[in-house]
């Protein structure tokens, strides 16, 4: 099934067949879970990699994920979501789990890369781009500034606070929230407009 995945032309397509693919997981398809998981571990490993920036972390995160994929598939909606971005929204959730759990432990979150801001713009850019590129998403955010799409990317994909942001980034605070806030309220309007 991965072959005939690989020789649609259309993303349109393969969306589809990634939908297929979790469709027979509800049936208990494990076939079905192999094909999905050849179709899709490049972009969840990359996905849990730069949020947890530890490879044994990362391969964990996306172990789990598909556990978790397994066990929910006749939860997915495609109405709501597409395979790809269900399973990225679960990489995503369980990644970040591990990172507060891992604050639990009072261990330091590792910022290594973000002294330079110039050097890390590009970081936050590729967690980005995992995104479809033609979801109504990926059109929001990609009208927004460059400096606010780097900052709602390190709030929402790194789950960094606002102070952990300023300190990164070496932005007053007051300028961080600023920007947040406005670049929520201008993805609020872009996504509610018809």
């Amino acid at each position: 099934m991965f072959e005939a995945l690989a020789d649609r032309t259309s993303p349109d397509a393969a969306l589809d067949e990634l939908a297929l693919l979790v469709g027979n997981m509800c049936r208990g398809d494990r076939n079905a879970l192999e094909s999905l998981y050849e179709a899709t571990v490049g972009k969840l490993y990359a996905l849990a990699s730069a949020m947890m920036r530890n490879a044994e972390d990362a391969e964990e995160v996306v172990c789990e994920t598909y556990a978790q994929a397994w066990e929910t598939a006749a939860n997915f909606d495609p109405g709501r979501a597409s395979a790809m971005g269900w399973l990225l929204m679960m990489c995503r959730s369980r990644a970040l789990d591990s990172l507060r759990k891992r604050r639990a432990r009072g261990e330091t979150l590792d910022i290594a890369g973000f002294e330079q801001v110039g050097e890390a713009m590009h970081q936050p850019e590729e967690l980005l781009s995992l995104m479809q590129r033609s979801s109504r998403v990926h059109a929001a955010l990609s009208d927004l500034t460059p400096e606010r799409r780097q900052l709602v990317s390190l709030a929402f994909l790194r789950d960094l606070t606002h102070q952990e942001i300023a300190d990164a980034t070496g932005m007053p605070l007051g300028t961080v929230k600023s920007h947040l806030r406005r670049a929520l309220a201008q993805l609020r309007e872009t996504l509610e407009a018809p």
